[in-house]
C-alpha cells in the first residue's frame, strides 16, 4: 500500500470510484472495522481472537496511515484502538503468521531502508502483547517501496516492491524467509506485468493466488483482483477473478479459519467512508480451498 504523496493520489482516486455497481458482498463490521475513514486490508489472527487492519484518516489527518485493532473480551469485542506498535509514521498492511506468533506490516519509520520498508513484530503467547518491530533488513527491503508483506504455509514472504528490479512499476516476489541470504525471487511472466501488483492474499494450502493489479498512479480509478494457481512447474497465468463492487479493489486478504471467504477493500454502494472492507464467497470462483495439514513457525 502507498503512503506519503502517493496516498493523498489515492484519496483522489477514490472521489472517482463513487459511481459504483450495487454491492453484492457483505460490508464487514460496519461502524467497528468500516467506518467513515478508509479501511484496507483486514488480518485474523488464527485462533480468532484479533482482527487488524489498515486504515487511512482515522481519528487523524486524512492521508495518515494507521494499523487497529479489535480483540476478544467476555461479552463480545474491544472497543477499536491503535495497535500499540503504532506510530506517527504510516504504518499498514498487516498480516499475522500462519503460527499466530508474528505480524508482518509495512511503514515509512525513521531507520528504514527505503520509502516504505517491511517490518515483523512478535506477539507473546501469553499476554497477547506486541513486542518492539524489526526491520527485515536487506534481504527484502531495498531503497524504493516494499508495500503488504503475505507469508505462506511453507515458510516464504511474498510481497510488491518496485525495488527488487522487475517487468512493471510494483511487482510480486517470494522469498524465503528460513534460508539466511536467500534473496526475493520475481513471481514472473504469469503474475507480473508492466502496472503495479500489489495486495496479495495467499489460501492456507498455498495454491490460490489473489491480488491487485492496475495503475496506483493514474488518475482514473481502475485496480481489479486477480487469481493465480501454483503448480508443480511454477505460478499459472492469472486471469480476471470477477469478485469485487468498485473498480478499484485492494487489500485482499482470506481467514484461515474460512478460507472459502475473500476479504476486500472498495467503495461499494453500502460504504460509510472512502474505502470499507466487505466479503465475498472466493469459493463460487476458485473452489475450496483446502487447509493445510499443519501450520509452521514463520518469521
Amino acid at each position: 500500500m502507498p503512503n506519503g504523496a502517493t496516498a493523498i493520489g489515492m484519496i483522489s482516486i477514490l472521489a472517482l470510484s463513487l459511481a459504483l455497481a450495487p454491492a453484492t458482498d457483505a460490508l464487514v463490521r460496519p461502524g467497528m472495522i468500516s467506518t467513515a475513514a478508509a479501511e484496507v486490508r483486514i488480518a485474523h489472527s488464527p485462533d480468532g481472537r484479533r482482527i487488524l487492519w489498515g486504515t487511512i484518516g482515522r481519528d487523524a489527518a486524512a492521508d495518515q496511515q494507521d494499523i487497529w485493532e479489535i480483540h476478544r473480551i467476555r461479552g463480545g469485542w474491544s472497543a477499536p484502538a491503535r495497535v500499540s506498535f503504532d506510530t506517527d509514521a504510516a504504518e499498514f498492511d498487516p498480516a499475522f503468521s500462519p503460527d499466530g506468533r508474528w505480524v508482518y506490516f509495512q511503514s515509512d519509520r525513521a531507520g528504514g531502508l527505503g520509502g516504505s520498508d517491511l517490518y515483523v513484530v512478535s506477539i507473546d503467547p501469553v499476554s497477547g502483547r506486541f513486542g518492539t518491530p524489526r526491520n527485515l533488513g536487506p534481504q527484502v527491503n531495498t531503497p524504493g517501496e516494499e508495500w503488504a508483506a503475505t507469508p505462506t504455509p511453507a515458510g516464504g514472504l511474498i510481497f510488491s516492491s518496485n525495488g527488487w528490479g522487475g517487468r512493471g512499476k510494483h511487482d510480486l516476489y517470494e522469498v524465503d524467509l528460513r534460508t539466511p541470504g536467500a534473496k526475493p525471487a520475481n513471481l514472473g511472466d504469469a503474475i507480473n506485468g508492466p502496472l503495479d501488483e500489489l495486495d496479495a492474499a495467499v489460501t492456507p494450502n498455498g495454491r490460490t493466488l489473489v491480488f491487485s493489479v492496475g495503475d496506483m498512479d493514474a488518475d482514473t480509478a481502475d485496480v481489479r483482483l486477480f487469481v493465480s494457481y501454483r503448480t508443480r512447474s511454477g505460478w499459472t497465468s492469472r486471469r480476471p477473478l470477477g469478485i469485487g463492487c468498485s473498480p478499484f479493489i485492494l487489500g485482499a486478504a482470506i481467514d484461515r479459519r474460512t478460507p472459502e471467504r475473500l476479504y476486500y477493500a472498495a467503495h461499494c454502494a453500502d460504504s460509510p467512508g472512502r474505502m470499507d472492507v466487505h466479503v465475498a464467497n472466493i469459493s463460487r470462483v476458485v473452489g475450496t480451498p483446502a487447509m493445510p495439514a499443519s501450520n509452521e513457525s514463520q518469521r
